[in-house]
């Protein structure tokens, strides 16, 4: 039985993991991240505010919602991909800009929509902002640091036939402390992670033309 080990833990309703089940994988799902909230309490008053990540919502909401801190209803929000468009939406409000997943190809669509006004960038403290780098003088940008991503020190992960990255850090992370075996497939999320991959010596990485469990899924079966 092969064995996949992704960095992220998985539902019970994950397609990552229900697909590759069924298909005959065994499936290790763990974060090599801990993650710490950074309060603040309040945000600047902005045109635009743009999430990387889906945990990124997860801890600007809590805090609006302990802090009782109100958006301006004129407010747009901007989300890096669908996943994280999808978790802005589960707040009930509208995702007004959803990008690719890609930093090159949302910030140029971005920019098209937002150009010339300002835009928050609520974020980890080791976020490698990948959009604001490419933005240059396109926008005003501000920073607002509200969690804290941190490398586990102490984690086991068996011997696995193919290694699934779903972050830069945690690729960081994992081979830190392991070596990438001859037999082993290496794949990530998308293109950002793809990257540190290839910088830590990886040469050959795969990975979906858009980010996503589903996505991962195909390319793992094809591959």
């Amino acid at each position: 039985m092969k064995k996949i080990f992704i960095s992220r833990p998985l539902k019970t309703d994950s397609i990552f993991r229900i697909e590759l089940e069924k298909a005959g994988f065994e499936i290790h799902g763990e974060s090599l991240l801990k993650f710490e909230l950074v309060p603040f309490k309040k945000i600047p008053e902005v045109d635009w505010i743009f999430f990387y990540s889906q945990k990124g919502v997860q801890f600007f909401f809590s805090q609006i919602q302990e802090n009782f801190i109100f958006l301006s209803p004129e407010t747009q929000l901007a989300g890096f991909g669908e996943k994280t468009a999808e978790m802005i939406e589960s707040y009930e409000l509208e995702c007004d800009f959803v990008g690719t997943g890609k930093a090159e190809s949302t910030t140029q669509k971005f920019i098209e929509i937002a150009k010339g006004q300002t835009v928050l960038f609520p974020r980890a403290e080791n976020s490698q902002r990948s959009v604001q780098q490419l933005i240059d003088n396109e926008l005003i940008t501000k920073d607002l640091i509200i969690y804290k991503n941190l490398p586990k020190y102490y984690f086991d992960i068996p011997k696995m036939d193919y290694l699934v990255f779903t972050s830069p850090l945690n690729a960081k992370v994992f081979f830190q402390k392991y070596k990438c075996e001859k037999d082993q497939k290496i794949f990530s999320i998308g293109e950002t992670t793809a990257k540190t991959l290839h910088k830590l010596g990886i040469e050959k990485v795969l990975f979906p033309e858009k980010p996503s469990e589903k996505n991962l899924v195909k390319l793992l079966l094809q591959s």
